[in-house]
């Protein structure tokens, strides 16, 4: 049980979880109080973690606090936008009083004295903050399997990994402890765990938000994503902590990247791009080929600015023993590189960005499977696991462009499918109406959660939505 976690005893059935959308109205409307949320969500993650294990440090005392504060807001009239509206925070960003670890044994009892810009942004914004998620270490990996903390795991199929480096933030989403939830996207972050868990997950532009506060892993590829159950409630999110853009006001040109069309992800994209079409949006396929290697490059770039971090901060190779063995292997492998290549990594990142540069003067859009396979089971993630999820992912980290993923389907297992719509920098809106598109073209599919396993039985799902 997560450090802060009272041991609550359900009491029955829990309603299903609301979004934060809906949780506005009912606040404003006078039907729901902050405070009954808080609680309903307490019980909600006390019946999950048992098989989750997706908070590394509940709030629920505090967050009880703070709703009553919220109700006293939205009763006389002085409510904030995100008021009472409970929200996850990644245990790699610092919050004020909350024990935040980084994910490392090392940092086990570090309580921070100040919040990181994004989360003084939402607490000033009405926001409650329930807990922190479970992340990989260092936030160095791409399955929140935490030597320290221990595996967290996908409601969707406990015995498989959820992604990371923001696993926690996802399992607990797809469960509904919380609508919202902050994540960082260094090589997919967001977008990996969101793809795994069905949820909607933002890398936004490089530098849209403030990572001030934020433990670094490359800061040059580092960022904060909103993540939430609907483009509609991450919307609401990303207004907060993102800056201000104007909305689209023309036809979106839609590219689709082609795949291994064995794939179900690969059809599920097809399926996507044919929905859009008879939509009314222009959509061409795009020459993969053309497109440079990202993963590469963005590889030699975490490894040489991730070992300069962890070296300056005197953690490495001093420490070495605390760390687990993956996070230590990749410092190992950092130690011996060749600082050359650094230097050509920079200058084939300056050729990606290019290159999408100019793919972006004939579509406004580039949509692509966030991941070419579903979530592996904990105990048997596949060796070339890294090489299999990067190439998909890695382009919109290495030249810092937003990117957005949404649910598209279910695979023959019941188990998500992401897509991914990627776009020009400073282009979120874009991404974020041509994803509402998406998830009201795909209704049906966006529909379903999973089931707490020790409960209920999962319900049987469609594989894709239909055309």
């Amino acid at each position: 049980m997560p450090d802060g976690m009272s041991p609550l005893t359900p009491g029955g059935a829990l309603p299903p979880p609301s979004s934060a959308t809906a949780l506005l109205a009912a606040f404003r409307a006078g039907h729901l109080s902050p405070v009954e949320v808080v609680e309903t969500l307490a019980r909600r993650a006390a019946e999950w973690e048992p098989s989750l294990n997706a908070l590394t440090t509940a709030n629920f005392e505090a967050a009880a606090r703070h709703a009553a504060g919220a109700e006293l807001r939205w009763s006389d009239g002085t409510a904030r936008p995100l008021e009472g509206v409970p929200v996850l925070v990644k245990d790699l960003i610092d919050t004020e009083g909350l024990r935040t670890t980084y994910g490392s044994a090392m940092f086990a009892d570090h309580v921070p004295t100040a919040d990181a810009e994004v989360v003084a942004a939402i607490r000033r914004a009405g926001a409650i903050v329930l807990g922190k998620t479970a992340t990989h270490e260092f936030a160095w990996g791409l399955t929140t399997d935490n030597p320290h903390f221990g595996p967290t795991r996908n409601p969707w199929d406990p015995s498989r990994t959820p992604g990371g480096s923001s696993g926690g933030s996802a399992a607990a989403l797809a469960a509904g402890y919380a609508p919202l939830a902050l994540g960082t996207d260094t090589a997919g972050s967001v977008r990996l765990p969101s793809a795994f868990c069905g949820l909607t997950g933002l890398r936004p532009t490089f530098g849209a938000v403030p990572v001030t506060g934020v433990r670094p892993l490359a800061p040059s590829a580092d960022v904060v994503g909103p993540m939430a159950r609907t483009v509609e409630d991450l919307r609401l999110l990303w207004t907060v902590i993102g800056p201000a853009s104007p909305p689209n006001t023309t036809t979106v040109r839609v590219g689709l990247l082609p795949a291994d069309p064995t794939t179900e992800a690969a059809q599920v994209c097809t399926t996507i791009a044919d929905l859009l079409a008879n939509a009314g949006l222009p959509v061409v396929e795009l020459d993969a080929g053309a497109l440079p290697a990202a993963n590469p490059l963005l590889g030699t770039t975490i490894l040489a600015e991730g070992r300069r971090g962890h070296l300056r901060e005197g953690l490495w190779p001093d420490r070495a023993d605390e760390y687990g063995a993956d996070v230590r292997a990749r410092l190992e492998l950092a130690d011996a590189a060749d600082p050359a290549d650094y230097l050509d990594a920079q200058e084939g990142r300056a050729y990606v960005r290019a290159t999408w540069a100019e793919l972006f003067t004939r579509v406004d859009v580039v949509l692509s499977p966030a991941v070419p396979i579903a979530p592996p089971p904990i105990d048997a993630i596949p060796p070339d696991f890294r090489a299999i999820i990067l190439p998909g992912i890695a382009a919109q980290s290495l030249a810092g462009l937003p990117a957005l993923v949404v649910r598209g389907g279910f695979d023959p297992a019941g188990l998500p499918i992401g897509i991914q719509l990627t776009a020009a920098p400073w282009r979120e809106e874009l991404l974020l109406d041509t994803g509402e598109l998406v998830q009201r073209l795909t209704g049906p599919v966006q529909h379903r959660w999973p089931e707490n396993v020790n409960t209920t039985e999962k319900e049987s799902l469609n594989v894709v939505p239909q055309r």
